[in-house]
This record gives structure tokens, sequence and C-alpha cells, in this order.
């Protein structure tokens, strides 16, 4: 859960709040509005229970974004919002390389690549292309 606006007061209106649950699910579920209201309800629930407050009648605005989201709007195989799967065959120096074995030419950077997740990984994988890219032209001059 993420209250952001206790350090941004710009993103909501006066004497409000905004909270932003995350909610971790397996790619490629069955992501209907139905299933989506259950997964609401019991956030809610559990979060009343922890605070002790009611808030479900104060929600002026509610939005979710899942699986079929990330399909429609990233072509996300099968809705995953994380990329790789956590498994041992994708992890550490099994990652994917930043060189492509199938295309020439074509480097990829982020956070599924070598060295890893995170954002300073993800920054270090695109300057390590950025000098692999300028090595390569340089050799093809």
């Amino acid at each position: 859960m993420c209250c952001a606006s206790k350090t941004d007061d710009t993103i909501i209106p006066e004497n409000g709040e905004n909270l932003f649950f995350l909610i971790p699910v397996a790619p490629g579920l069955t992501d209907t509005e139905a299933i989506r209201e259950q997964y609401f309800d019991l956030i809610m629930d559990r979060f009343e229970e922890i605070t002790g407050q009611s808030i479900r009648d104060s929600i002026v605005v509610k939005r979710s974004y899942a699986i079929s989201d990330f399909e429609k709007d990233y072509h996300s195989f099968k809705g995953n919002a994380y990329g790789l799967a956590n498994t041992l065959a994708q992890t550490a120096f099994l990652k994917p390389k930043l060189k492509s074995k199938k295309v020439k030419n074509l480097f990829y950077t982020g956070q599924l690549t070598v060295p890893g997740p995170g954002v300073p990984p993800a920054i270090i994988s695109g300057q390590v292309v950025a000098k692999e890219a300028i090595l390569l032209l340089k050799s093809q001059l």
C-alpha cells in the first residue's frame, strides 16, 4: 500500500488522500470485473480490519489495472507485469544476455537483462549497451 499524498499534496483534492494498493497476481489468470471486485473487497476488508477505519464510503475514484490491461497496453505475454518468470532458469547469469542471439546488432537493456532488476542495474545495463553499440559502430567505420 502507498499513500503518496502524504508527501505530495498536489496529487489530491483538498482534505483528500490517495491510496494505492498493489496486489501481485500470477500472469495468465482470468481477469474480469467480478474478479477485480473480489480482490478489491478482500483488500478493503483487510485494510479496514488492520486500521480499524472504514473507508469504502469515502472513495471518490477507484481504478484498477490488471492482467488484461497489461496485455492490451503493452502486448505483455499473458498479462505479465514483471517480465520474466521468477525461476532459477531466469535469474543471475542465466538472465537473457545484452546482445541478441538471433538478430544481428540488436541489444537489450533493462531490468530483465544482465545485471538484473532494480533501477541501478537497469541503468547500468543501458550504459553497458551504449558502450557496446559505440564499439560496434566504430568497428564498422
